[in-house]
């Protein structure tokens, strides 16, 4: 594993057993060098692991550590085919959440994480969004948990455009450069 700078080690097995990938940027496809992923290291910088190859299906939001297993970084199996830094993981923070598509409706700004929207928002539901400062993750559930969509700097006119299914934000967290 490195010992300076921005890198992520994929094992193929859990407890940082198998076969290894020590991966140092941006890679659109890993199945190249590993078939699978059920632990991994981080040494430096925070990461988007996609399920998929070129950025997508899944999203799980990784910072500096151990991960042992999958289900550590909240992983639903052990497939990871993509990854990316992210690049602005410091603040200041700001955010806007709008409750219509194309920015319309009500709005609500936020510089904090949200454990639960519900508690502030008459919605549960989050249309469209602009990042005004930072990089910030949404969650599917409140307390942090379920389905995990990165949002850095800029507009989304729908929540299509941050790789949602559908509008539901249960919790909103923002990320912190250690």
């Amino acid at each position: 594993m490195a010992t300076s700078g921005t890198a992520i080690v994929f094992f193929e097995d859990q407890d940082f057993q198998g076969k290894s990938y020590e991966c140092k940027g941006d890679s659109v496809d890993l199945h190249g060098y590993i078939r699978r992923c059920n632990s991994l290291k981080v040494d430096g910088g925070w990461w988007v692991l996609y399920e998929r190859d070129n950025f997508t299906g899944y999203q799980y939001i990784i910072g500096p550590g151990e991960y042992n297993e999958y289900r550590r970084w909240m992983g639903f199996n052990d497939c990871v085919r993509s990854c990316r830094i992210i690049k602005n993981a410091k603040g200041p923070y700001k955010l806007r959440l709008f409750d219509r598509p194309n920015f319309g409706g009500q709005s609500l700004e936020l510089t904090e994480n949200m454990k639960s929207v519900q508690e502030k928002w008459v919605r549960v539901e989050v249309q469209s969004c602009k990042v005004l400062e930072g990089s910030w993750v949404f969650f599917e559930h409140p307390n942090f948990c379920g389905r995990q969509y990165l949002l850095e700097k800029g507009d989304y006119r729908h929540h299509s455009e941050w790789g949602a299914l559908k509008a539901t934000v249960g919790s909103i967290r923002r990320i912190l450069q250690l």
